[in-house]
């Protein structure tokens, strides 16, 4: 369980979720928990209809519901009523959080190294062994915790958090509210090189781009995002993308996308906004991706993707088709065996040996 800032009555509560009150308003939440472990001073959320049963038994103090589940039998002391309980509790667990954030001292430790050169806006942290170099530009609020490096003439925004260990090298920029998680480099050069041909030896192409990450983006742990030849890589605003990802050199990323684990683009590509891609997929370089297609697991991506659709598999293809094949290839055995049956049956294997 995680504290909230100060204790909030479930009236207050419906109020700041924009909910509706049910049972006793005047109860008095102090934590919140998950569903099933949440006490009589606990706030909780029951959204999805598979934990009915935990729901049904919670004894906590405050359960955010769905409508449809207005009704469902509930031993908590009251509900919240709400149209997205998820979007809701996310409201209470931002209390927290930005009361967490709050809790981090502005100003410079004396152990961290920045740039006379450089410009701290108001309020900002820089944590230990933290590293801005010549004319880098931080904006006001912005965190940068410990052992953060920000390379020369790197531009970051206002109210960003950028955890232990993130790189945002030379001439790259950062938007306002981002949100950077430890290992992540921003930046780092594109994967381009020359082969001479007579020789077989591989030479640089420099890489002397940037990136260019918009407002609200959040990057998990141990993600690349390489910096363009030339121009920009662009992420634009609200998009979210996960750990492990890989962002290669002049791909562009729409608004709002969401980008699970593991995922890799390869050079080049554009990607349309509301764009979904879940783990392990994998982008081939130079492709346009529509507005809100949908790439499932472990799909593989090697021509244009029309807005809006769904692609499964490897290649990629549109998720019914994929499903069918799938059903299909475990049924090859048996359709071989059958085929070799009939043409027994009708002696084509006769005629074939006679044949040869």
């Amino acid at each position: 369980m995680k504290h909230l800032p100060k204790p909030l009555t479930i009236a207050e509560i419906a109020t700041l979720v924009g909910g509706r009150a049910v049972g006793d308003a005047s109860v008095v939440v102090e934590t919140v928990s998950e569903v099933g472990a949440a006490g009589p001073k606990d706030a909780a959320t029951f959204h999805n209809m598979k934990y009915a049963a935990e729901a049904a038994a919670s004894k906590a103090g405050c359960l955010l519901v769905p409508p449809a589940a207005e009704s469902a039998p509930c031993a908590a002391k009251a509900k919240v009523v709400v149209a997205d309980p998820q979007a809701a509790f996310a409201m209470l667990l931002g209390l927290i959080d930005a009361a967490k954030r709050a809790r981090v001292a502005s100003g410079v430790s004396p152990r961290a190294s920045v740039h006379p050169e450089a410009r701290l806006g108001a309020g900002v942290a820089v944590g230990d062994f933290a590293v801005v170099e010549k004319g880098a530009v931080v904006g006001e609020g912005t965190v940068l915790m410990a052992q953060v490096y920000v390379g020369a003439d790197a531009k970051i925004g206002r109210n960003c958090l950028l955890y232990p260990q993130v790189v945002v090298r030379e001439e790259c920029e950062l938007g306002d509210d981002v949100i950077v998680h430890s290992g992540t480099v921003i930046g780092s050069d594109g994967f381009g090189f020359t082969t001479d041909r007579k020789t077989g030896r591989h030479a640089k192409i420099p890489q002397i781009g940037n990136v260019v990450i918009k407002d609200r983006v959040e990057i998990g742990a141990n993600a690349a995002i390489d910096r363009a030849t030339l121009g920009s890589t662009v992420v634009e605003s609200g998009t979210k993308i996960d750990n492990l990802v890989h962002i290669a050199h002049n791909v562009r990323i729409g608004r709002d996308c969401f980008i699970a684990g593991q995922t890799g683009f390869a050079g080049s590509t554009t990607v349309g906004n509301n764009a979904i891609f879940a783990g392990q997929t994998g982008i081939a370089g130079h492709l346009t991706l529509g507005e809100g297609a949908v790439i499932t697991a472990q799909t593989g991506v090697m021509s244009d993707v029309p807005a809006k659709a769904v692609l499964f598999g490897t290649p990629g293809r549109p998720h019914r088709e994929a499903f069918k094949l799938q059903a299909l290839y475990g049924r090859l055995p048996e359709i071989v065996s059958r085929l070799k049956a009939l043409e027994k049956k009708l002696g084509l294997e006769a005629k074939d040996a006679a044949a040869s």
